[in-house]
């Protein structure tokens, strides 16, 4: 059986702005930490050009959690030949700024995404962006992987990926074996039910989880027990931790 230990998740990522609401973005892929921001976004201007998102920085406070992507040239339909400066995560632009006017941030259409507590969630701890739903419909978990350790377990979970521990190598077959084996242990599924992807490189990988939720998913990776029924008959969960944004 898998050693359990405790798991807190939390963020200190994210910039602190007292009295301010603050809205945290997300690449729609990775699910890596894009940006945090004092405005809806959904609520800006698009381009015309590409239907990108623009945010005026002289005018809303923005934080960039990018790397430089390098220069784009593009000749737009009137000729006119554009200098892009891309902001990427890892190696997918998600953003850019143009030579026109520094000020004014362009997020790429369809690149991020919201993480915000879900409607009904109340108090409940929110399900980080590393575990979402993939075009399959089907729940897709980011896997980082500490190979050559003391016990096969979960060992962390922040929003960019769920870290597991395995005793062999990581470079080794028998490591896709021994993680599809932990995750069926932790989440009560048959082998059926999951699927280990390849990632970005042998310590990344994207689990496909079949018949569970997000949240499901997220509380027994913490090792929650299930809902029990209420006294009217609805669900009831353990009150957790409540996430928060903080420098």
């Amino acid at each position: 059986m898998p050693k359990r230990q405790t798991i807190l998740y939390t963020s200190n990522d994210a910039p602190r702005a007292e009295g301010a609401q603050l809205f945290v973005y997300y690449c729609k892929y990775s699910g890596k930490h894009v940006l945090t921001t004092d405005v809806d976004i959904d609520t800006l201007p698009r381009r015309r050009t590409d239907n990108a998102r623009i945010i005026d920085r002289s005018q809303h406070t923005v934080k960039l959690y990018t790397s430089d992507g390098g220069t784009k040239l593009l000749r737009r339909k009137d000729s006119r030949v554009e200098r892009q400066n891309r902001l990427n995560i890892g190696g997918l632009p998600v953003a850019y700024t143009s030579d026109g006017d520094e000020n004014l941030l362009y997020i790429m259409d369809r690149s991020v995404t919201s993480y915000q507590r879900d409607a009904g969630a109340g108090d409940r701890v929110p399900v980080p962006p590393c575990i979402r739903v993939g075009d399959s419909g089907n729940v897709e978990v980011s896997i980082e992987i500490e190979d050559r350790q003391q016990h096969a377990t979960i060992a962390k979970i922040t929003a960019d990926h769920v870290r597991v521990h395995i005793t062999g190598s990581a470079n080794h077959d028998s490591a896709q074996q021994e993680i599809l084996a932990l995750m069926a242990k932790t989440l009560s599924l048959r082998l059926t039910n999951l699927t280990l992807l390849r990632g970005t490189s042998n310590r990344h990988k994207v689990l496909v989880v079949e018949m569970l939720t997000t949240r499901q998913v997220y509380a027994r990776l913490r090792g929650l027990p299930p809902p029990q029924r209420r006294a009217d008959g609805q669900p009831g969960y353990r009150k957790g931790t409540p996430w928060h944004h903080g420098f």
